[in-house]
């Protein structure tokens, strides 16, 4: 039998850190983990991140949100947590752990909610730009999502305000959150006047229904009840495992997810951003970039500037596949303070 603790000195043993290290050896299955390990380092992801701290919730009775692994990856910085008297549960705006520029680069969540994809942005960009992850709301148990398009997104621009002190001009999102990225610049430019600078990371193509490539992505009365029905669905389901006691439940937690996808999918689903003047940076992966890339040249023309590139790839694991060059391409378009106007291909 193997025997799960931490790996630290005696005068840490008993610790709150201690007993935190106990539950991150425990959730890894491995001997020992250091204080200062990092969760993401380990290997860690989302379904892990939630499964932990769910286990520091129940050990230390808090709230804590999944998304604070963005702020303490480690079993020494989430354990100061446990002793603070107030508890980051419910934010919508969560800064990244190592990041060190002054100007703010807030980076929306994709369809899942989670946040945690923001830790994969490098030390590079980290000391350029103040790294903020925006969560979605609905991801943690006891939140209901966001019903419509226009209060999420001006939830997130009050949030985002709140957080850093300035109109959000420098914004970005993963896959569904690059459409909330361009709304959330068009509220900026409308606020101040200026040109906001938008980083989208292999969006869906624009107006569509299934919010991927497919030749019919149209939209209409009938589908839209479609989307209708799944929200309902899960959202039965998910009131079913909260009255039988399975909210916190693995059936529990998938019933919650799914809500917050069906959620989102139908607030965004058909909806093409009005045009206005900034500058728009399109990450494409080859297998999505050969429609969206044309989609949002023609959105671009006429109302700013525009760079896009195309890796090689396909959409799911295309942040993970592209680390470092996606990380190169935001640097230098925020770098040039815009788009070129050109299309640029990488095979």
């Amino acid at each position: 039998m193997v025997e799960l603790a931490y790996s630290g000195s005696a005068s840490d043993a008993g610790t709150p850190a201690e007993e935190v290290a106990s539950i991150f050896a425990a959730e890894f299955g491995v001997a020992s983990v250091g204080l200062d390990d990092n969760f993401f380092d380990l290997g860690g992801d989302s379904l892990m991140a939630e499964n932990l701290v769910l286990a520091v919730q129940q050990r230390f009775n808090l709230v804590l949100q999944t998304a604070v692994l963005l702020e303490a990856p480690t079993p020494r910085e989430l354990a100061g947590l446990v002793g603070a008297s107030a508890h980051p549960s419910r934010r919508l705006v969560v800064p990244v752990v190592g990041s060190r520029g002054s100007e703010p680069l807030a980076m929306v969540h994709g369809v899942s909610g989670s946040p945690l994809f923001a830790n994969r942005f490098g030390d590079r960009l980290k000391q350029r730009y103040r790294l903020l992850a925006v969560r979605g709301m609905g991801v943690e148990r006891g939140e209901k999502p966001y019903v419509s398009r226009e209060d999420m997104i001006g939830s997130y621009f009050d949030g985002l305000k709140a957080a850093t002190g300035r109109v959000p001009l420098v914004v970005g999102g993963i896959c569904m959150g690059g459409i909330i990225a361009m709304e959330l610049g068009r509220m900026a430019h409308e606020a101040t006047g200026k040109r906001a600078r938008v980083v989208l990371i292999d969006p869906p193509p624009l107006g569509s229904y299934w919010m991927r490539p497919n030749p019919d992505n149209g939209m209409n009365a009938r589908r839209r009840r479609r989307l209708d029905h799944h929200v309902l669905y899960w959202q039965t389901l998910q009131a079913l495992f909260e009255a039988t006691g399975l909210g916190q439940a693995r059936p529990g937690r998938v019933a919650r997810h799914k809500v917050f996808k069906k959620t989102l999918t139908r607030a965004l689903a058909g909806f093409t951003p009005p045009r206005y003047p900034c500058d728009l940076l399109v990450i494409a992966s080859s297998e999505w970039g050969v429609e969206t890339v044309g989609q949002f040249r023609a959105w671009a023309a006429g109302s700013g500037q525009l760079r896009t590139v195309v890796l090689p790839g396909k959409h799911d694991g295309f942040r993970e596949a592209n680390m470092e060059a996606i990380d190169d391409e935001i640097i230098r378009f925020l770098s040039d303070g815009g788009g070129d106007g050109a299309v640029h291909s990488t095979a």
